[in-house]
């Protein structure tokens, strides 16, 4: 009796959280225009004119529960450097029956729509739930119109990098985008030929750009000349949905039953988006000699959980360009201690409040929390 009382006042209190956002800037999505106008290949604007959205993904059968409890903390990061953000939560979400993750989806969407950001259910089933949340950032130029405009930027980028210096990020004049750290990993081979390759984080382009190097692909090429079914011919045009279909038709053509297989970290199938990310990428600006995106070194170092505690003090984050957060670690109050001063340095002191209540809320959601230090 006991028990079932606990476990009743602990669902009271999850389903029941009540957070002060008075200091939180509540966007209205009725301001988006449907209309999205076609820009040439190589337009460039000038950054006054622009908006600039961050996206990433999380799978929300990850066996790490904080790659969720993340998300709200690492788009109020990209806000604060001027970015809009797009957070897609990844999965099968016609299966109710994980009580404990639908409290925990529940507590942050909370927090997010109420951040103002854009917030995603992309549907596919659960054996592929963790490559997609890798695959989908790079199909965000099939992203609606209400959301973002072809004229819009988009920063692939993930839930547990938070960016901290503000001019890491900023797209020049007279460009069409950057590679951030676009010389950290070499070249590799593929189709007889070599390219470079890129990190998913973080590469930004316009929205048409993104659409574009799908539409202009080989893969998309062949598909087109092979046997394939009328159903599917939506899924190649330029109005294809952003939808399970349609990567998978993509990334089938170029992977085959990689695709399909079982993924392991650091296996083939895990450096797919990376490997496709890039043939993409070389492919299009190969095709397209007077497009402009620039290639930019990092400059900067990264607060990494593995440094020594003497760094996670707000007199040293300075030093740093973006943080590389710990995973369910983050669920012992020793570690949660040391990044709340990261907080309190990013934010004030209302909102890395209302961050430390959201942590509380979400540490009752979990069954297996990990010893204190």
């Amino acid at each position: 009796l006991t028990v079932c009382i606990i476990g009743i006042l602990v669902f009271y209190n999850v389903t029941n959280v009540t957070i002060s956002w008075s200091n939180i800037n509540i966007k209205n999505r009725s301001n988006f225009t449907i209309s999205s106008p076609r820009l040439p290949i190589n337009a460039q604007l000038s950054t006054e004119n622009i908006r600039k959205f961050a996206v990433f993904a999380s799978s929300i059968h990850s066996k790490f529960r904080s790659y969720i409890f993340y998300t709200p903390i690492t788009a109020a990061a990209w806000q604060r450097i001027g970015y809009e953000v797009i957070v897609i939560f990844v999965g099968d979400f016609t299966n109710n029956s994980n009580p404990t993750l639908s409290l925990q989806l529940n507590l942050t969407r909370s927090l997010l729509e109420r951040l103002g950001v854009h917030v995603i259910d992309f549907q596919c089933d659960k054996s592929y739930s963790i490559k997609v949340s890798q695959l989908v950032r790079m199909f965000t130029g099939f992203l609606s119109d209400t959301i973002v405009k072809d004229t819009d930027y988009i920063i692939t980028t993930d839930s547990d990098i938070i960016p901290l210096r503000k001019h890491d990020y900023t797209i020049k004049s007279n460009t069409n985008g950057f590679i951030y750290n676009a010389f950290c990993c070499g070249s590799f081979k593929r189709r007889q030929k070599t390219y470079q390759m890129y990190p998913m984080s973080h590469i930004c382009l316009s929205k048409q750009v993104w659409r574009n190097l799908f539409l202009e692909s080989n893969q998309r090429n062949e598909l087109l000349n092979s046997n394939l079914s009328s159903s599917n011919a939506i899924l190649l045009s330029d109005k294809a949905p952003f939808s399970f279909d349609t990567i998978s038709l993509y990334v089938r053509q170029e992977f085959g039953q990689l695709y399909d297989s079982n993924m392991a970290k650091g296996d083939a199938a895990w450096y797919m988006d990376q490997v496709y990310c890039s043939m993409l990428l070389n492919d299009y600006c190969e095709k397209h000699s007077n497009i402009k995106i620039d290639k930019l070194y990092k400059t900067s170092s990264r607060l990494d959980p593995g440094l020594s505690q003497q760094f996670w003090h707000p007199q040293r984050f300075k030093e740093f360009g973006d943080a590389h957060t710990t995973h369910d670690d983050i669920f012992d109050s020793y570690n949660w201690g040391s990044f709340r001063n990261l907080l309190f340095f990013m934010f004030n002191s209302s909102l890395a409040n209302d961050f430390d209540l959201y942590y509380k809320q979400f540490l009752l959601t979990l069954r297996d929390k990990p010893e204190d230090h």
